[in-house]
């Protein structure tokens, strides 16, 4: 499908509330591939690629298992070089990616059918053939040209790509999945926030016209400062939960108050998350730990 002149998607919805979009830019030098989606989306990626045709160069946001799924059927069919910003080895070692991802332990039990939800949405690793950073530039073609931005949060390895003609922002989850019944979380609660700035200095300055995100249809300045300020106000409501909950527990029942208390699943996203959020407040002085239980300040 086409969404203009030389932007090219594919979408499929993942559960209620949340799609899941591909995005490939077709210049006249060549074309553009932005993550590969999942491996359930295995012909409609081909079908992308050759839509767009000439595919030379896959760019992935950020190494989670949504965003590279497809990367060894890409690989296939056009043998295409990838370029990622960090985390090679989850892209490169589905084993790592599984272990570090979903952190099996006495909390998380591993399960068959855990392996197999997590690895099933990827068809195997490929080889990241460069590692790019905060500037890194690409012109598929003569008025295209796409440069690479860091917003760190979700991941911490995370970019974006600006396309600066059009003002065209494409990313991955900064604008996070809130309607997910899990914590669609991150790795990083205050590199998160300055990302979010970032980027919403970037719309209120006209520099970013519109942001094409991996998991929202597409959005106007109008709706992209919403989506800034909806994830935003989800990272105060986690960070003020978890304080609230801290009030001389182990983590492992401050994890679990705060899953009930906001209403989402008991699994690895939320734990990892909280770690995260437990540690940087921590480091705030908002909490403290003793005898391995926390309290608020």
């Amino acid at each position: 499908m086409k969404l203009d002149s030389f932007i090219h998607y594919t979408k499929v919805d993942l559960m209620p509330g949340v799609p899941l979009y591909v995005y490939a830019l077709k210049g006249e030098h060549y074309s553009i591939l932005i993550d590969t989606g999942i491996n359930q989306m295995r012909e409609q990626i081909l079908e992308l690629c050759k839509e767009a045709g000439n595919v030379k160069n896959v760019l992935i946001t950020h190494a989670h298992a949504d965003h590279i799924g497809c990367n060894q059927a890409v690989k296939n069919l056009t043998n295409a070089q990838f370029f990622a910003a960090g985390a090679l080895n989850w892209i490169e070692d589905l084993e790592i990616h599984y272990n570090e991802f979903c952190i099996p332990s006495e909390h998380i039990p591993d399960s068959p059918e855990q392996r197999n939800d997590i690895l099933g949405l990827m068809d195997g690793p490929v080889h990241v053939e460069v590692v790019i950073n905060e500037g890194s530039k690409f012109r598929p073609g003569n008025n295209i040209e796409l440069t690479t931005i860091e917003v760190p949060g979700h991941k911490l390895e995370e970019v974006a790509f600006l396309e600066k003609n059009s003002g065209i922002l494409f990313m991955g989850d900064l604008l996070l999945a809130l309607a997910a019944p899990f914590f669609h979380g991150f790795q990083t609660a205050r590199g998160f926030r300055k990302s979010l700035n970032k980027i919403e200095k970037m719309v209120e300055k006209n520099l970013v016209k519109q942001i094409l995100a991996a998991h929202h249809p597409p959005l106007d300045q109008k709706n992209s400062l919403k989506a800034i300020n909806d994830t935003r106000s989800f990272l105060t409501m986690v960070e003020e939960a978890t304080i609230e909950e801290a009030n001389g527990v182990v983590f492992s029942v401050l994890w679990k108050n705060v899953c009930t208390r906001l209403d989402k699943q008991l699994e690895f996203r939320g734990f990892a998350m909280l770690q995260v959020q437990v540690d940087e407040l921590v480091e705030e002085g908002k909490l403290f730990i003793e005898n391995e239980k926390i309290f608020r300040e």
